[in-house]
């Protein structure tokens, strides 16, 4: 399967982030998962080993830890489910955790252009 789509189709651009991060639905217990990717405005997370699959519309809660006492935690609910893949929508995101999203796809678009268009696009869809 391949995840490669045109960028200019795209309201948000995704940065790869390969690395651990935990998720709970429906207020249960916190699932460790693989996260994909990442944007301000979802993330695609790999759901190995997990029980039972998500519905679509499922709300949950996704952590994302950046340091031992930094994490960015986002409201989200389920796009779509592809196999083990799991696209989710932010519905709600803290100050804090914004911010530091905000500067992680900063630093890693390297275009302050990009970013602006992705903020943009972000206030529109509100």
């Amino acid at each position: 399967m391949t995840r490669i789509q045109d960028p200019e189709k795209r309201r948000f651009h995704r940065i790869s982030f390969e690395g651990s991060a935990y998720v709970s639905f429906d207020g249960g217990a916190e699932t460790q998962v693989d996260l994909l990717d990442l944007s301000l405005h979802g993330a695609l997370i790999r759901t190995t080993g997990m029980e039972a699959q998500p519905a679509p519309q499922q709300r949950c809660t996704l952590r994302v830890p950046l340091t031992q006492d930094l994490a960015i935690s986002m409201e989200t609910r389920v796009a779509r489910v592809e196999g083990e893949e799991t696209g989710l929508v932010v519905d709600r995101l803290d100050l804090d955790s914004a911010q530091h999203l905000k500067r992680l796809v900063e630093l890693n678009l390297g275009d302050e252009t990009l970013l602006n268009r992705d903020l943009a696009a972000l206030f529109r869809r509100e």
